[in-house]
């Protein structure tokens, strides 16, 4: 029985990947296999360390032959264990975690019964006989009558992802409609809309940013009971929460703007913000240098001069150069361009209750969509005007641009955000000059350390800000899931086990595993017939060809016999020769591997299960 039932797992799974394969209506067939798999592969680790740490520890306790090696294997073993689990020292997964979020635990049932909410329906039974989605299983149910449902409850509020998650489960106009309704009345109404959340799958009522005293109290005013009231004290707390941290001089232009005046404070080289960041405000507190204009011809020549001026100078190549790579930036026609596409007026996508309501009139030839409501804004000539005037203006800021767009024409909320993403967009300064840097010193050119002093600095003061504002929303985070990053993250005790000890050491082996390779063909490669001589001819251009002397050794040799060079002899041998090689050797393996696959399923090769004996 003990070999049996490994077999046919084995066989189970192999067919089902085999059938999944070749059979798309039984794909999931494979997924679920997948998973089964795993759930085993993990059972097998675990059962493979235990194996481990008893016949080295047997080894270790009978002291014999070898004992010390066995004991360096265990206490290794161990350790790379213990920082591979608990992830000592690793930040938490951004994608897991919720920036700008503060949470405060509380189940579905604690919550009151006011924010339970209801639409009447009239359905299907057989419609509910598949699974609810499982991010409402909990927050959703029904009342029946007979053999329709006549009422969805939902309890909590609904979140986008709920409301798409519902959505997919019945494609139905009539299920839509309740959808929407139910999701109309299930949201947070003022003071609380967007400013606090309910997350089931968490059972956690959450805040994004400070809690303010109105949304205190409107929460408050919800319920009396211990849990609710114990929930909102831990949230409005936590929420609050003030975050100190030592920084260096900000930028002039910090804070970006009045959003945040009440949320950040500087005092004698100390940032301090209330609440959690979220990652929004981190790029907006971080984005506070300025950003590139289009250039003059008369700007761009003050540019190259002033850096040509520095000791170094430039060269004719690169003098050349740099007023294109100056002039390769935005235009205002591009600026234009995009804040009139976002002035179009859209079409309305009609719900799904009116889609009913007008089939159940009647209506036939059902459209999805709306005639635009408005229409469409785009530029006149005085906003174009001052448009082109501002971006090349270095008195006037990018962000006082908008509002003076908006006093000399019509002006869309759309066009402003698409004004703030176009500008966004554009690369800063200190950007700009790292790419000139970089393409400034190719093919061989050069620039004195003035001179990269002069067009790294900014770049640099960018990214020490940029590092600031992101060490200081971790410091403002109240983690959730302390074990979800990534275990080899660059910094952690499991990545420097591998990277300082793991590394090194498999350096070493097969440092001396090159030197007994080469001293073994010397010994075995003996020219006692073609075959032999071909082999050891080849193995030495190979050889050859990867050190500094082959090349050097056949760097005389014209263009016109470029071919009969070292190195192009070695590429030759390895992409056209080998790659031969390689292929055959590769249609044998997988012939091998099909017949052994096939032994296996079918019971005939039991070898991997072990003699029977342990």
């Amino acid at each position: 029985m003990r070999r049996t039932v490994p077999l046919l797992i084995a066989a189970t799974c192999g067919i089902v990947l085999i059938f999944t394969a070749f059979i798309p209506a039984t794909v999931s067939w494979g997924e679920t296999a997948a998973v089964w798999f795993d759930i085993l592969a993990a059972i097998a680790f675990i059962l493979g360390g235990g194996n481990l740490l008893k016949i080295h520890l047997k080894k270790v306790s009978d002291q014999k032959e070898g004992w010390a090696y066995s004991l360096i294997t265990v206490l290794t073993f161990l350790l790379t264990l213990f920082v591979g689990l608990l992830k000592w020292d690793v930040s938490p997964s951004i994608d897991q975690e919720f920036y700008g979020l503060s949470f405060a635990p509380l189940t579905v049932e604690e919550l009151p019964e006011d924010l339970t909410y209801s639409v009447d329906v009239a359905l299907p039974a057989e419609w509910f006989e598949k699974e609810l989605p499982a991010s409402v299983r909990s927050q959703l149910s029904y009342s029946t009558e007979g053999e329709d449902v006549t009422q969805l409850q939902f309890r909590g509020w609904m979140t986008p992802g709920q409301q798409k998650d519902l959505n997919d489960y019945h494609l139905k106009l009539e299920w839509q409609c309740a959808v929407e309704q139910l999701a109309e009345k299930a949201r947070p109404a003022d003071p609380l809309a967007g400013e606090v959340l309910y997350f089931a799958d968490h059972r956690a009522l959450a805040a994004r940013g400070p809690l303010s005293e109105d949304a205190e109290q409107a929460l408050r005013d919800l319920d009396e009971g211990s849990a609710w009231t114990t929930a909102v004290d831990q949230l409005a707390e936590r929420s609050r929460h003030v975050t100190t941290m030592a920084i260096s001089d900000p930028p002039a232009a910090f804070p970006p703007s009045d959003e945040w005046l009440d949320r950040v404070e500087i005092v004698e080289g100390e940032l301090s913000v209330t609440g959690p960041i979220s990652i929004e405000m981190k790029n907006e507190l971080a984005d506070v240098f300025q950003h590139t204009r289009p250039l003059t011809p008369e700007q761009i020549q003050q540019f190259v001069d002033e850096l040509k001026s520095l000791p170094g100078g430039l060269s004719e190549d690169q003098e050349n150069m740099l007023p294109g790579l100056l002039e390769s930036g935005w235009t205002a026609d591009q600026l234009i361009s995009a804040v009139d596409q976002a002035g179009v007026a859209e079409s309305q996508q009609k719900s799904a209750c009116d889609l009913l309501e007008e089939r159940l009139a009647g209506e036939t030839n059902l459209t999805t969509s709306l005639p635009p409501a408005d229409s469409d804004v785009t530029l006149n000539d005085a906003q174009k005007s001052y448009l082109r005037e501002a971006i090349s203006d270095s008195s006037v800021t990018l962000t006082q641009i908008g509002p003076e767009l908006a006093s000399r024409g019509n002006w869309t909320d759309s066009q402003a955000a698409a004004l703030d993403e176009f500008l966004e967009a554009t690369p800063t300064i200190g950007e700009r000059n790292r790419l000139l840097a970089t393409a400034l010193t190719q093919d061989d050119q050069t620039l004195s350390d003035e001179q990269y002093e002069f067009l790294l600095t900014p770049y640099r003061e960018q990214h020490q800000w940029e590092e600031q504002m992101h060490a200081l929303m971790m410091a403002a985070h109240q983690v959730k899931y302390s074990w979800s990053g990534n275990y080899v993250e660059p910094g952690s005790p499991f990545w420097w086990l591998y990277e300082y000890a793991f590394t090194p050491l498999t350096a070493t082996m097969f440092s001396l595993l090159a030197f007994y390779v080469a001293s073994a063909a010397f010994r075995a490669f003996r020219a006692k017939n073609f075959e032999a001589f071909l082999l050891l001819s080849t193995a030495f251009i190979i050889l050859l060809g990867r050190t500094y002397a082959g090349p050097l050794l056949t760097s005389w040799l014209p263009e016109s016999l470029a071919a009969l060079k070292i190195e192009n002899i070695t590429v030759f041998i390895m992409s056209v020769i080998n790659t031969a090689g390689n292929r055959a050797i590769m249609i044998g393996i997988s012939l091998g591997i099909v017949s052994t696959s096939l032994k296996i399923l079918l019971g005939v090769d039991r070898s991997y299960l072990g003699t029977g004996e342990d």
